[in-house]
This record gives structure tokens, C-alpha cells and sequence, in this order.
């Protein structure tokens, strides 16, 4: 002891010390309940007695952190009902003091809950109803009561689009090993926790909406209430915040072979890019090998791993399409074709919740990466695609991207201008999207015109999504390894 400080104890050595022993069915699959809280007392009675109610038997522990009001006596008074207490030394906040009850769980599924909180009856009988062994988590509906009242529904999973905002509370019902392998509870911008929980845990499998009712208390004294300075400012701070801690990003490209020559420069580019992307997960790169040429991929493979620092992982898959035409017509509606073909490989193949599908005569500049990933995070509702700018190799006088008219015939930017402009098409050259927030299948043609990119793009907006178009991430289009467009 140093002053009025309390060296703290290890997790392990509290749990020893507070654990009360529960005997459990090996052959059952047990809920366990946290209860994770401080200075809850006034209403820590109700959390735990709601906890302790369920129609199905529930392991139900509570973790105090560091409580300076009368919240351990009240927890106390249920140990003969078969509550766990543990008491925290130490202020460890809401996430770690959440990880500590999970520690300490036997249970398959586990529970959360705030400690002025109330569960309904069924509320665990309703989350196992719509839970199957592939569903990391099952999430529902809350109600706000107290100081206010009002009904939050949530979306089923395939409308629910998470990444522009979260409708899954604390007290979703997650499969264990779902819970353990996102990562757990962490606190990164010290608010959004659940978002942040759900955000992860998603990409293991598809989570499930239940009927359960989640009562959701509002006081003056709540966390909720404090940071309701969710003003729109605040939240239009902190929504991009989290989703650039969330995001993982892919890399797409195929490698056709015609400038293997220039691959070195342009795997130097793209790597430069990533590093400053502002992201904490990992990036991987995908390319597809369309060059049916032995000595092409080995360059791939030798240029590409001098990277393996920058990606988790690189992924050089073999893609040997070809196809034969007699016409110059016939060439474009096959070069469509693939192209088309090419990019639903692609999407299938990437893993990350964007995408980014740089092609393989395309230079981007060192901040394209950066400026992309921004634009497509930003805002309550941002945008579901964005785009770098690059001259086409057919018309160098024209800009790939501009707008469909009342006929719908193209009209392309000549003159790039300063502003970030909403645009009908663009191409696939520097293209970057949210990958649950836009088509699922890439088509060959737009109308009657070979057009993969002005097909994708068209269907994007009649779904009333919304392409950005970047001038400052001003790619080169690579005619030649020493003759390139800007």
C-alpha cells in the first residue's frame, strides 16, 4: 500500500477469491448472465432480480468495479440464491470489468448486462429460440423506461446494414467462442462498445434477430444520458472513429500479364497507399493471375512478397479465362464479359467489409488509399462507393466517370475541378465500396453496351446509393511502363 493506493490484485487471484462454485449440467448448454457495473446500487436490485428470474436456468454473475455506493451490499444480499460477486480492486471500466464475468463464466452462450438494466421473463427463452450453433450472436429490440420512454426496433440482419449505425444492445446472447475469437469487449474510443463488439463478431457467421425486449432505463446518472451529448456533431465524430477501427479492407486486382513489366511499380504504389490508411485490422490483397504466363507469376509472386509486412495476408489466385472474338464488336462484349466475370471472382475471394479494386494499369497516387477510405467512413450516412480519377486510354481527352443523361447516353468529365462530386458512373480503375452496401453481382453490360463498370454502377443508383468521385486521387492510366496518362 502506497498512500491510499491498493496495489491490485491479478484477474485470477479475485476470481479464486470471489468465485462461488455453481454446478453445471455438462450436458446442458448454459447461459451465463454478467452483470458488469458501478454505482448502480438504486437500481442494481431489479438488474439482478431480472437476471436471476429467467424461465430458463441461468449462471448469473455480477462484477462491481470499484463501486463507492452501497452496490456490494445489495449484490450480497442474493449470494444465497446462487449470485457470483466479484469485486474489482480497481477501476477497470465497463469492458474490462465485463471480460472479467466472461472469464469467470462456465456457460456456452453468455449475456450482458447493465446494472440498471431489466430483462423481461423470457428474455434468455426468446434469444435461445432464434440461435443455432453457426450464429455468433442473437440480438433484438429495447425499450427505453424512466426518464423517458421510447421503443428502438431492430432490422432483421439482411436489412440491417451495421456499418452505418448500430442496432445491437449490450445484452445480445453470443455463442462463447464467437465472443472469444472477435476479441471481446475493448474500449478504443471510450464509448460504442457494443457497436464495436457486433461489428467483429459479425464477420463469423450471420447473427439472428430474436423477439426479446431489452429494458433499457434512462436516468440522469446513466451513461447513455451522459453522452447524450449524442449530439449530431459528436456522433458524426465518432461514427466514422469507429468504423475506421473496425473496417477491414481488401485488395483486389487481375494481373492480365500485358504490362508485366510495370507490376513491380505498381505493387510499390499500392503498398505505400495502404500504409497510410488509417485502420487498426489487417489488409489483404487479392490478385487474379490472367496472364497464363509461368514467368508473369513468378514476378507476381517475387515482387509481391516483399510486402508481407504490409499485408496480412497476399493471395495470388490462378484465373486463366480466355476468349477468342472475329470482331471488334465481338472483342468488347467479350472483354465485358470477363470483366464482369473477373469482379464477382473477386468479390467473392475478398474477405474485408470494403473493397478496393485497383486495376493492373492503374498508378495510384500515395494518399489514394487514405482520401478514399475517409470519404467512404465519413458522415451518418456515407456514401456507398467512391472513386479515384483517371484518363481513358481511348479518349484522352476525356476523364473515366460523369453522368447519364435523360437518354441515357454518357456524358464523361473533361475537367476534373477541385470538389468531391456525386456521379452516375465511373470506372473500376480506383474504385473502393462498402461491400453489404452495393450490388451483389457485377453484370457485362449496361442496356445494350458492353459496360461492366456502367452496368454496376447503374444498378447501385437506381437502388438509391450514392458513387463519390475524388479529384484529388488523380491516378495515372499506364499505357506503356514508361508512357503514362494523367
Amino acid at each position: 500500500m502506497v498512500g491510499n493506493a491498493v496495489w491490485p490484485k491479478s484477474a485470477k487471484a479475485e476470481q479464486q477469491e470471489n468465485q462461488t462454485i455453481l454446478e453445471v449440467d455438462p450436458d446442458r448448454n448454459l447461459v451465463s448472465i454478467v452483470i458488469a457495473a458501478r454505482n448502480n446500487g438504486p437500481f442494481l436490485s431489479e438488474a439482478i432480480e431480472s437476471a436471476l428470474n429467467q424461465s430458463v436456468e441461468c449462471e448469473v454473475i455480477y462484477v462491481d468495479d470499484c463501486s463507492f455506493d452501497d452496490s456490494l451490499k445489495v449484490a450480497n444480499n442474493y449470494r444465497d440464491q446462487g449470485l457470483q460477486v466479484l469485486r474489482s480492486q480497481y477501476h477497470r471500466g465497463v469492458c474490462e470489468a465485463r471480460n472479467l464475468g466472461a472469464s469467470t463464466a462456465k456457460g456456452d452462450y453468455l449475456l450482458f448486462l447493465d446494472g440498471d438494466d431489466i430483462l423481461q421473463t423470457d428474455y434468455v427463452q426468446k434469444h435461445l429460440d432464434a440461435i443455432t450453433p453457426q450464429t455468433p450472436f442473437v440480438y433484438g429490440a429495447a425499450e427505453a423506461f424512466g426518464a423517458f420512454s421510447t421503443f428502438w426496433d431492430a432490422p432483421e440482419w439482411a436489412a440491417g446494414r451495421l456499418w452505418l449505425r448500430n442496432f445491437v444492445n449490450t445484452s445480445a446472447l453470443w455463442n462463447r467462442h464467437a465472443f472469444e475469437t472477435a476479441g471481446r469487449w475493448r474500449n478504443k474510443i471510450n464509448t460504442m462498445w457494443d457497436w464495436d463488439l457486433a461489428l467483429r463478431g459479425s464477420r463469423l457467421g450471420t447473427p439472428a434477430k430474436s423477439e426479446a425486449v431489452l429494458l433499457y432505463r434512462q436516468h440522469p446518472t446513466s451513461w447513455s444520458a451522459n453522452i447524450q451529448t449524442k449530439n449530431e456533431e459528436r456522433q458524426e465524430t465518432l461514427l466514422p472513429k469507429m468504423r475506421q477501427i473496425c473496417t477491414r479492407l481488401s485488395i483486389g486486382s487481375i494481373i492480365s500479364g500485358r504490362l508485366a513489366d510495370f507490376f513491380p511499380q505498381w505493387m510499390s504504389a499500392v503498398a505505400q497507399s495502404v500504409k497510410l490508411i488509417n485502420t487498426q485490422e489487417p489488409v489483404e490483397l487479392v490478385l487474379l493471375d490472367n496472364s497464363n504466363n509461368p514467368r508473369t507469376l513468378e514476378k507476381m509472386r517475387n515482387e509481391s512478397y516483399r510486402y508481407l509486412n504490409t499485408f496480412e495476408t497476399i493471395r495470388i489466385l490462378s484465373h486463366p479465362v480466355k476468349f477468342q472474338y472475329t470482331t471488334e464488336r465481338d472483342r468488347r462484349n467479350k472483354v465485358a464479359q470477363f470483366m464482369a466475370h473477373a469482379c464477382n471472382r473477386l468479390k467473392s475471394e475478398m474477405r474485408g467489409d470494403i473493397h478496393w479494386i485497383i486495376e493492373d494499369d492503374i498508378l495510384v497516387p500515395l494518399e489514394a488509399g487514405k482520401e478514399l477510405s475517409e470519404t467512404l467512413m465519413t458522415g451518418w450516412v456515407p456514401p456507398n462507393a467512391v472513386s479515384g480519377c483517371y484518363r481513358s486510354r481511348h479518349v484522352e481527352s476525356q476523364f473515366v466517370g460523369g453522368f447519364f443523361d435523360e437518354e441515357h447516353i454518357v456524358n464523361t468529365f473533361k475537367e476534373l475541378g477541385t470538389q468531391i462530386t456525386s456521379v452516375d458512373y465511373c470506372g473500376t480503375g480506383c474504385l473502393m465500396y462498402w461491400k453489404d452496401r452495393t450490388p451483389q453481382y457485377w453484370r457485362s453490360h449496361y442496356r445494350k453496351s458492353p459496360a461492366h463498370d456502367w452496368a454496376w454502377c447503374a444498378q447501385l443508383k437506381r437502388e438509391h446509393g450514392e458513387i463519390m468521385m475524388l479529384p484529388s486521387v488523380h491516378c495515372g492510366h499506364v499505357q506503356t511502363p514508361e508512357n503514362i496518362l494523367y
